[in-house]
This record gives structure tokens, sequence and C-alpha cells, in this order.
């Protein structure tokens, strides 16, 4: 037979039909490293959802009193007196991993002067704000708020 009529690959045929390839399979590769980590930050976002709802499922079974509305917060046997305005820090483990957890309760509305019990809340906003240390993004906090009233008699 002669050689010009024979088919096939050249070695530079081959050489780049192999750079395509490994361009390619780089690219998937860099596509799993992308996901695992993805997943990994979305667990901790779920974990951090549980620690803030938590939270909340207790601020919730606090009755909002007088006795409890001035009364120092402090997890799990505390109050709802008004934190500062940085809030209370604290760090939580969850499942082997670590959350800086930040509560802040803001008073909003007040008994009127002239009536009884003037000048106390009648109104609160709670927030928890649950961050994975180590977090990369602010999008890894996870941020939950509620309103607590209590009632008061009269117009206000």
């Amino acid at each position: 037979m002669d050689r010009k009529q024979q088919r096939g690959f050249t070695l530079l045929e081959a050489a780049i039909a192999m750079v395509i390839l490994m361009v390619i399979g780089l690219g998937v590769a860099s596509l799993f490293t992308y996901s695992i980590s993805a997943n990994s930050r979305a667990d901790d976002r779920e974990l951090a959802m549980a620690i803030a709802q938590k939270r909340m499922e207790w601020f919730r079974t606090i009755a909002f009193t007088t006795q409890t509305r001035s009364l120092a917060y402090s997890y799990p046997n505390g109050g709802l007196a008004p934190t500062a305005t940085a809030g209370v820090t604290e760090t939580v483990t969850n499942a082997g991993r670590s959350y800086t957890v930040i509560t802040t309760i803001q008073d909003l509305n007040f008994v009127p002067t002239g009536n009884p019990d003037a000048g106390a809340a009648t109104r609160k906003r709670i927030q928890v704000a649950v961050t994975p240390i180590g977090a990369s993004t602010l999008f890894d906090t996870v941020t939950v708020y509620t309103e607590r009233s209590t009632q008061v008699t009269g117009i206000y």
C-alpha cells in the first residue's frame, strides 16, 4: 500500500485534541470545587437558620409582662429588656460548627405620660442575626426579626 492512501491522525492533531480535552477537564474540575464550597455554605446557612429559629421560639415563650420587659436579656433564662445598639454577641456551636449570634432588642412604643406605667415599652422589635464563624460573605448571615407587643388599656 502507498503511504499517501493511509488515513489517520498526525501527531499534531492528537496533541491539539489532548489540549482541548484538558481545557474542558479543568473547567469541569473548577465547577466541582465551586459546587462543593457552595454546598458547604448552604449547610452553614441551614444550621444558622436552625439556631435563629430556636432563639425566636424561645423569645415567643417569654410572656411580655411588666416583669419581663425590663429583665436583662440572657439566653436561656433572661428577659426582654432593650440591648445595646450593637446587640448582645454570643458564640454558639451547632453540629460541630461555631456561629456568632447577635441579639438586638429595641423598644418601639411606650405608654404615654400621665398614664399608669408611663414610659414603659408596649412594643419591642427583636432581631437575631446568626453568622458562621469564618464566613466569607455577608450572604452567609441569617437574620430573623419579630415584634412583640403587650396589651395596655386605653387609647394610644
